[in-house]
């Protein structure tokens, strides 16, 4: 078992590990966080893709791409939240727990909301 605390945290987290070196436990631990973070995003708490019930490969291929390009629009727009002080209106300034994923989801329903222009970063190729 191990134990590390982050400057900005209370509390240390434990891990349970077979590695002996902290910093690396730690390191692999943050990478399963950001894979499962992509996996509940598309699913449970982001598009919900495991409710198309899609049968078709074509069709699931379809869907498929359009949600990778909406995920990186969102992504964007999460980061464009921290860059741009928008937490502050979207999310607690204490901490953030939220994914960018999140971030950006919020901060697209409150420019919706109040009738704001919704930033694209994408130019068209050519």
């Amino acid at each position: 078992m191990l134990a590390s605390q982050g400057e900005d945290y209370d509390e240390p987290i434990y891990l349970l590990t077979n590695l002996a070196d902290v910093d690396e436990a730690c390191a692999w631990y943050r990478q399963r966080a950001r894979i499962e973070t992509f996996f509940s995003d598309q699913k449970s708490r982001g598009f919900k893709l495991h409710q198309s019930h899609l049968a078709d490969p074509q069709r699931l291929t379809r869907l498929m791409i359009a949600a990778c390009l909406a995920y990186i629009w969102i992504i964007d727009l999460g980061v464009r939240a921290l860059q741009d002080k928008w937490r502050s209106v979207i999310h607690r300034t204490t901490r953030c727990d939220l994914s960018l994923f999140q971030l950006g989801l919020r901060l697209l329903d409150h420019l919706h909301n109040e009738g704001k222009r919704i930033p694209v970063s994408f130019q068209p190729a050519g």
